[in-house]
């Protein structure tokens, strides 16, 4: 084929060769080689930090196909890219912290922003409770994932940034930052940092998946939602939402069994633990509530810091979640809420809160949490966070991690400042 300049939205990314890899074009840069890549993976590939790697439409990891991607390696998304990971493959993203694995935009520094490419799904084979046991992706876009093996294995994703992604499909249809839908106990996901996308900073579609130390800042929608039945397991996790990335900015925390037919089974039940949950209080900018429980859903919520939401600290929608509450099948406690307006709303009746042990309106004394460009999250030498009596103590399942804090950040080893983490605006 002929050579030409492949530009997109001003992004000019030099000459395309005439290599005829499957999937890849490679064209060259004047400091790294840059890799286009479009369409299909059906075997298995290795992305390497010596190359910049941007992606073009829809790229799928087909099954079978195994992608790695070595420590220090940057993927770029163009404007409606995005990438799956199918049931049956497998992505390696093995950073470190010192070099992490980096999506970002296409766009440069200064013109980056949310809706810039479209973000990180990975399909799996783990149980959901949507009808037949599978599902389709965001308007058919995103492949297929659910099945019968809790234990299904997606690969790794550890000390990862997601930058800029998220955009809308169809209407009322957007695809996340990351997305994990049916995916498997097997699948090893922590540190992972999303940023300033649209939609969601991390949704989960059923599955069983467990996940560790999330960092998501400036999240479009929630921060961290779930439905169609997951029942993994979360510690230390961050959400800061910034209600300048868009005015709907809504929940920390958005919480659903299924839609559609609240009891459906398996039900969503996951085991939570050390989270902080910061608003956007400033009156001229958009927010939500702290956390939403609701259409059925179950769970574990211990050791939380929600601070700082405009439309309740908490709250639990509709009958058969509020029943689940009042039957101890949905518990939340050993937590702090404090500056919500109000901390506990309408479907968060007192009798419901009276039952969950713990429950604390103070301060926590967080040491800066709102700071949008550098945020302190860890509480100070008094808080009320570090007192003993106050905290509960996680299982010890070989998953969770012994705590004497509440909230997701220990105060004497602060995970979100270390290098792997990058607050960038735009």
């Amino acid at each position: 084929m002929k050579q030409r300049a492949w530009v997109q939205r001003g992004v000019t990314l030099g000459i395309l060769a005439t290599l005829c890899l499957v999937g890849t074009s490679f064209v060259t840069a004047q400091q790294k080689e840059q890799v286009i890549v479009q369409g299909d993976i059906t075997s298995d590939r290795t992305w390497t930090p010596d190359k910049e790697y941007i992606l073009s439409g829809a790229v799928f990891v087909r099954a079978g196909a195994t992608l790695t991607i070595l420590p220090g390696t940057v993927i770029k998304g163009l404007e409606r890219s995005f990438l799956v990971i199918d049931r049956g493959a497998k992505l390696i993203a093995e950073g470190t912290p010192s070099a992490p694995i980096i999506f970002t935009s296409a766009q440069p520094p200064g013109q980056r922003g949310p809706r810039d490419w479209g973000g990180v799904w990975i399909n799996g084979r783990a149980p959901i409770n949507a009808p037949g046991g599978e599902e389709q992706g965001e308007a058919g876009l995103t492949g297929t994932y659910g099945g019968n093996d809790p234990n299904d294995n997606s690969g790794i994703i550890r000390y990862v940034r997601i930058e800029f992604a998220g955009f809308p499909v169809a209407p009322d249809r957007e695809l996340n930052n990351f997305t994990l839908a049916g995916v498997g106990a097997g699948t090893i996901v922590d540190h992972v940092h999303v940023n300033r996308g649209a939609d969601d900073g991390i949704e989960f579609f059923g599955g069983t998946v467990n996940v560790k130390y999330i960092l998501v800042t400036g999240p479009g929608d929630d921060g961290f939602d779930w439905q169609t039945g997951w029942t993994g397991k979360a510690q230390f996790v961050v959400i800061q939402q910034d209600g300048e990335v868009d005015p709907s900015a809504d929940r920390g925390i958005e919480a659903d069994n299924n839609e559609n037919d609240n009891n459906l089974l398996p039900r969503s039940n996951p085991v939570l633990y050390n989270f902080t949950l910061v608003g956007d209080p400033r009156p001229e900018t958009g927010g939500g509530a702290g956390i939403v429980l609701r259409r059925g859903t179950a769970g574990v919520l211990r050791n939380f810091i929600v601070i700082g939401f405009k439309r309740a600290g908490l709250d639990i929608q509709g009958a058969v979640s509020q029943a689940l509450a009042q039957n101890g099948e949905l518990v939340v406690s050993h937590s702090i809420f404090f500056e919500n307006a109000p901390n506990f709303a309408s479907g968060a009746t007192a009798s419901l809160v009276e039952r969950f042990t713990g429950i604390a309106i103070v301060d926590p004394r967080l040491r800066d949490p709102f700071n949008l460009d550098d945020p302190d999250f860890r509480p100070a030498d008094d808080s009320p966070a570090l007192e003993r009596a106050r905290v509960a103590s996680p299982p010890d399942d070989g998953f969770f991690e012994p705590v004497t804090f509440l909230g997701g950040v220990n105060p004497q080893n602060d995970w979100t400042k270390a290098k792997w983490v990058h607050i960038a605006r735009e």
